[in-house]
């Protein structure tokens, strides 16, 4: 692999990253709010230690960014959460907590090279009985 250390690339290494979030029952989070975010790591490897995220698609279908569409996530290793809320204005979680926090979230990835098929199971909140 010593080709990714040779040329005039200059910066920190990047990489292309998307895939599927599903229900186990295989239907897409659906809410006002949807997305993905890939946080650094406590023991990350990234040169910059930089956030990724992107939308969930009415597919459930991903594709995850730094700063602009199409400009990849920083190689390293990161702590994958969800936000699937009600809607924009409302807070309200659709999805079990434990996918919204790094500390609880099920999902830690090493990011090294280009991915389009990650993919990501996450459990509806439970129902509140009154």
């Amino acid at each position: 692999m010593a080709s990714a250390l040779i040329g005039c690339g200059g910066g920190p290494k990047t990489a292309q990253i998307s895939g599927r979030v599903l229900f186990k029952d295989g239907t897409p989070p659906k809410g006002g709010v949807c997305a993905i975010q890939f946080l650094p790591a406590a023991d990350t490897t990234a040169e910059i230690r930089k956030a990724a995220s992107g939308d969930i698609r009415e597919d459930g279908s991903f594709e995850v960014y730094t700063r602009k569409p199409g400009d990849g996530i920083f190689v390293g290793k990161y702590d994958v959460t969800f936000a699937v809320w009600e809607s924009p204005m409302s807070s309200k979680s659709l999805i079990d907590a434990k996918y919204t926090s790094p500390t609880t979230t099920p999902y830690h990835v090493t990011i090294d090279q280009d991915a389009d098929d990650l993919a990501f199971e996450v459990e509806p909140a439970a129902k509140v009985k009154r």
